[in-house]
C-alpha cells in the first residue's frame, strides 16, 4: 500500500530525509522528502510541503524496517531512486508507487557498493525477462542510464534485468521479488511446453504471446493468494475435451508443472480456462486444430 491520509505525526526522525509517523488512520507510516525531517521532533505535526512519498507497510514493525532502510542510504541515492521510480510511473502512466521506492533505493544502494567493490554476481532468467517483460526491460535500462548520469556510476548491464523484476513485481499488488522469479521461472517452463507441443520456439515476442503472457500473470496472482475463478460450466469443459483435444492435453500439462512450481492444486475450471487461452495463442500463430479436431 502507497497511500497517506491527511496529517502526519512524527514518531521518529531517522534524518533530515527520512520520518517515521502516524498518519490520519493511525498507521505507520514511512515519509521520504529533502528536509522533511530537518527541525522535527515526536510529536510535531510534518509539513506537508515536504512530503514527497508515503509508504504504508502492512504494520508497525515492517515501518520500522523500512525506515531504517531507506535512513542508511545516503540522500543523493534516495533521491536517484526517486527519479528511478518517478520515471517508472510516467512511462506506464500509472498512479504514484511510493511502495516501490524502499526496494529499489535499497537495490541501487547495493548495486553501487557492489560496484565500488568490484564484485560481480550471476543475475539469472536475463534471457527470459527480456523476451517476457520486454517493457520493464526497456525501462531497466534506462534506469542504468539516469544512474550514469546522476551518480557517474556505470552499473553492469545485468543490474537492468534486477530493476526490471522489482517493475514487474510492482504491477501486481503485494508481490514479492522472489515470487516474481518464481513467476518468471513458471512462464519459461510454460513455453517450453508450448514449443514442445509445436515442435519448432514460439516467437515469444509477438502480440499473441504477450496476450497470453497477460493471462497467465494473472493466474499467477490468483495462485499466490489461494484464489481460483469461477467454475466453468459442464458444457464447456465437455466441449473443450471433445473439440479441442490438443488444446486440453497441453493445458493438463501446465497445470501439473504450475501445481508443482506453486504448491497449490488447480482445478478443472483452471485448467479449462487455460486451455482456452493456449488455443487462442495457437490460432494467432497457426498452429491451432479447429474445433471439429481437425489441423487449422
Amino acid at each position: 500500500m502507497s497511500e497517506g491520509t491527511g496529517r502526519f505525526v512524527v514518531q521518529r526522525v531517522h534524518n533530515n530525509n527520512v520520518v517515521l509517523a502516524l498518519d490520519g488512520r493511525e498507521r505507520s507510516v514511512v515519509i521520504t522528502g529533502p528536509g522533511v525531517g530537518f527541525g522535527m521532533a515526536r510529536g510535531r505535526v510534518l509539513d506537508p510541503a515536504k512530503v514527497e512519498n508515503v509508504y504504508v507497510p502492512e504494520n508497525a514493525a515492517r515501518a520500522q524496517v523500512a525506515a531504517d532502510t531507506l535512513a542508511a542510504i545516503p540522500a543523493e541515492v534516495l533521491e536517484t531512486a526517486r527519479a528511478i521510480v518517478l520515471a517508472f510511473d510516467r512511462a506506464m502512466e500509472r498512479p504514484r508507487s511510493d511502495a516501490l521506492l524502499v526496494p529499489v533505493a535499497d537495490h541501487l544502494h547495493q548495486a553501487l557498493r557492489r560496484a565500488a567493490q568490484g564484485v560481480e554476481i550471476e543475475m539469472p532468467l536475463v534471457w527470459e525477462v527480456r523476451n517476457l517483460y520486454p517493457r520493464e526491460t526497456r525501462l531497466g535500462q534506462e534506469t542504468l542510464a539516469l544512474v550514469t548520469d546522476r551518480l557517474g556510476v556505470q552499473l553492469p548491464p545485468e543490474e537492468a534485468t534486477a530493476f526490471a523484476l522489482h517493475f514487474v513485481s510492482v504491477s501486481f499488488s503485494h508481490q514479492t521479488i522472489d515470487r516474481t522469479v518464481l513467476m518468471t521461472q513458471s512462464l519459461t517452463d510454460i513455453f517450453g511446453l508450448v514449443d514442445a507441443s509445436r515442435g519448432e520456439p514460439l516467437d515469444q515476442q509477438g502480440a499473441a504471446a504477450a496476450r497470453f503472457v497477460a493471462h497467465l500473470r494473472y493466474l499467477f496472482t490468483r495462485l499466490a493468494e489461494g484464489r481460483e475463478v469461477a467454475d466453468a460450466p459442464q458444457l464447456l469443459r465437455d466441449a473443450l475435451e471433445d473439440g479441442l483435444p490438443e488444446a486440453m492435453t497441453l493445458a493438463r500439462a501446465i497445470s501439473a508443472q504450475l501445481e508443482e512450481s506453486w504448491g497449490h492444486p488447480l482445478s478443472s475450471s483452471e485448467t479449462a480456462y487455460i486451455a482456452l487461452h493456449v488455443h487462442r495463442l495457437l490460432a494467432e500463430t497457426g498452429d491451432a486444430q479447429s474445433p471439429e479436431g481437425s489441423s487449422a
